[in-house]
Order: C-alpha cells, then sequence, then structure tokens
C-alpha cells in the first residue's frame, strides 16, 4: 500500500510504499463473499525525494503477485487519453493469465480524450482493436472539479455524459458506466466460482483427509471424480 507523510532520515528515505496490507472488511447477511485489492499504479520514473527505484520494483513485484493468482479476476484499469500501447499493466495481465480468462479491462476519463482521438477508445470498447476475451468496460468518474462539489451526485454525472456526449451515447450500454460494470464483474464472478469451487473442494479434502465433505455425505464420497460430482451439484443447490 502507499505511504503518507515521508521524510528524510539518518539512514536515507523512508519508503513510499509497503508490503503491508490495509484490510477493511465489511460484514453481513446481505454482503456479497469477495476482496477487492486495490493495489497501486505502476511507474516508470522516481519523484526525487518521493519515490525510489526500490519502491518502483516493490509495486510491480506486489501487483504481480496479486495478478498471477488463479483466483483471481483482473480489472485492468487504463486512462482512455493515453496511447494504450505504452500500458505495461496490459501485458502483465496477458503474462499472468494467457487465456484472458480473468482479464477485464476498465478505460476511465472519456472526458478527457482528445477531439479526433475518440474514435480509437470506442473501437476498444467494441472489440474492434486491443481485445480481451472478457472484453472492455468505459467509466467517467468525477474529476478535480466535480469532487469540489459537495452535492456531487457521481451517477448522475456520469450518467448524463453517457447520455448526451457522442460517439460515448452510441455505445452499448452494456459496457459504459458503473452499473454496467458491476452487472459485468457478476457475470464474471458468477462463472469464475463455478470453475473454480471444484478446485478448492478438492483443495479442502487433500487437507482434511477425505473428512471435509466425506462426513457431512457420510462416507459416500470415496474418488477426486465423486468429489467433483458433488461440487458441482453442491454449486446449482
Amino acid at each position: 500500500m502507499g505511504l503518507s507523510g515521508e521524510q528524510e532520515t539518518g539512514a536515507g528515505l523512508t519508503p513510499t510504499f509497503s508490503e503491508d496490507i490495509l484490510s477493511l472488511e465489511v460484514c453481513g447477511p446481505e454482503q456479497e463473499h469477495f476482496s477487492v485489492i486495490d493495489v497501486p499504479g505502476i511507474f516508470k520514473n522516481t519523484t526525487p525525494g518521493v519515490t525510489t527505484k526500490t519502491d518502483m520494483t516493490m509495486v510491480k513485484t506486489m501487483v504481480q503477485k496479486y495478478m498471477t493468482n488463479p483466483r483471481s479476476v483482473i480489472l485492468a484499469v487504463v486512462p482512455s487519453n493515453v496511447d494504450i500501447a505504452t500500458q505495461e499493466i496490459l501485458e502483465m495481465a496477458k503474462e499472468a493469465d494467457p487465456k484472458g480468462e480473468r482479464t477485464l479491462g476498465v478505460l476511465t476519463k472519456p472526458d478527457l480524450v482528445d477531439r479526433g482521438a475518440e474514435r480509437d477508445v470506442a473501437d476498444l470498447v467494441e472489440g474492434k482493436r486491443h481485445q480481451l476475451r472478457l472484453g472492455w468496460c468505459l467509466l467517467r468518474n468525477p474529476g478535480q472539479l466535480d469532487l469540489s462539489d459537495q452535492a456531487l451526485n457521481r451517477h448522475a454525472i456520469e450518467t448524463d455524459f453517457f447520455i448526451q456526449k457522442a460517439p460515448w451515447n452510441g455505445l452499448d450500454k452494456d459496457r459504459v458506466g458503473i452499473q454496467a460494470l458491476k452487472a459485468r464483474l457478476r457475470e464474471i464472478l458468477a462463472g469464475h466460482i463455478r470453475h473454480e469451487f471444484p478446485k478448492v473442494c478438492l483443495l479442502c479434502v487433500s487437507y482434511s483427509k477425505p473428512r471435509c465433505l466425506a462426513n457431512r455425505y457420510k462416507g459416500q464420497i470415496r474418488t477426486q471424480q465423486e468429489i467433483k460430482k458433488t461440487a458441482r451439484n453442491l454449486l446449482q443447490v
């Protein structure tokens, strides 16, 4: 995570980033069972007096660790107003997820795209270039000026933008806005859970020496094939 209040010490500049995790847990009968991990953005140049090459390496290693977890879904966030070919995160995602089964592209800042360059961004959302198996979603988050307004309605600003501004108002509504992203993530997570749950059951059985499910089903489970079948049945409940 990122740290604030860096100061020079006798041993040099204190770290700007740490491998320690700041965890915020929200529990409740209506809450979903998943974790959101917000990792620092990758950077290629150091800032004198603020970041060092050690920080640069730490951040990249941290990001790679989470991306290579086969049970994670990668949200590759890229600003719309930059050349996508310069975004290292996309190459890292490809290395961690070669089949593209866990990578969803998220484009931001469409309001800052130069006039005349909008079509290039729209082509990404429509899957006409740099195709991702799970596709791209486009968000319009509040800018600094928007955040200064205490009466800010984030959803209203974004909704109006995608209704009124061309060419964004011509894009598939299932690919633009935070609500569309939430729906897409629910769909991806549901499929990912169905794919990974049998593996979790096998892992549970291997750790508990087949007591985890065998006890529950009164000794009926004897083989890995039976365990997989039971796991699939549980998913349908």
